[in-house]
C-alpha cells in the first residue's frame, strides 16, 4: 500500500487531537466545533473549558479523543508504562496513540503533541500530523520502546469496543 492511499491530515493551530482522530478514521470526521461540543458535554464553560485551550486553538485533553472514538465503536485502552512493550499484543489494535511533550514557539509552555500510528492491511503508518507524509513502520515494536523508553511519552492503543483489555496488553506478575 502506498502512503498516498492514506488519508493525512497535516498540522494547523493545536489542533493535533482532531488530525489524530480524523487520521484514525480515516477521513474528516471532526473539526474543531464538533470537538468543543463534546467538550461542552463534559462542562458547559465555553471560556475556561478544562478539556480544551481557552483560547479557542485546540490544545485537547485524553478525555475528548475517547470519547471522539467511542462515537465510532472503539475504545482507548491507556498503556502502562511499568509494562514492557513486548507485553502489547499489537495484533488486535488498530492504532496506537502517542501523546509527547512539545514546546511551541507560540507559547512560553511546554505542551503535548497527539499524533496516531494506524494498523492498515498488518502494517503500521506513522501519521503523524507534522510529518510531510505517511511513513511505513518496518518495527513497531522499536518504535514503541523508542517513544515509552523516553519516560515522559503517553502510549494510548485504540481497539474495537468489544476487544476484552486483557487480551491486547499482557499483565504481568
Amino acid at each position: 500500500m502506498a502512503s498516498e492511499e492514506l488519508y493525512h491530515e497535516r498540522q494547523r493551530l493545536q489542533l493535533c487531537l482532531i488530525h489524530t482522530v480524523n487520521n484514525i478514521l480515516q477521513r474528516k470526521e471532526f473539526d474543531a466545533a464538533k470537538m468543543d461540543e463534546i467538550c461542552y458535554s463534559f462542562n458547559e464553560s465555553r471560556w475556561f473549558n478544562p478539556h480544551r485551550s481557552w483560547v479557542g486553538t485546540g490544545n485537547y485533553d485524553v478525555n475528548i479523543l475517547m470519547a471522539a472514538l467511542q462515537m465510532h465503536d472503539l475504545k482507548v485502552i491507556w498503556f502502562d508504562k511499568r509494562l514492557p512493550t513486548s507485553s502489547i499484543h499489537v495484533e488486535k489494535v488498530k492504532a496506537l496513540v502517542f501523546n509527547v511533550p512539545s514546546k511551541t514557539l507560540l507559547t512560553l509552555y511546554r505542551g503535548t503533541h497527539w499524533f496516531a500510528v494506524l494498523k492498515k492491511n498488518d502494517k503500521f503508518w506513522n501519521l503523524d500530523s507534522k510529518i510531510k507524509t505517511p511513513e511505513a513502520i518496518v518495527d513497531i515494536q522499536k518504535f514503541l520502546e523508542s517513544h515509552v523508553a523516553s519516560g515522559d511519552t503517553e502510549v494510548m492503543l485504540v481497539v474495537e469496543k468489544d476487544v476484552d483489555e486483557e487480551k491486547v496488553v499482557e499483565k504481568r506478575e
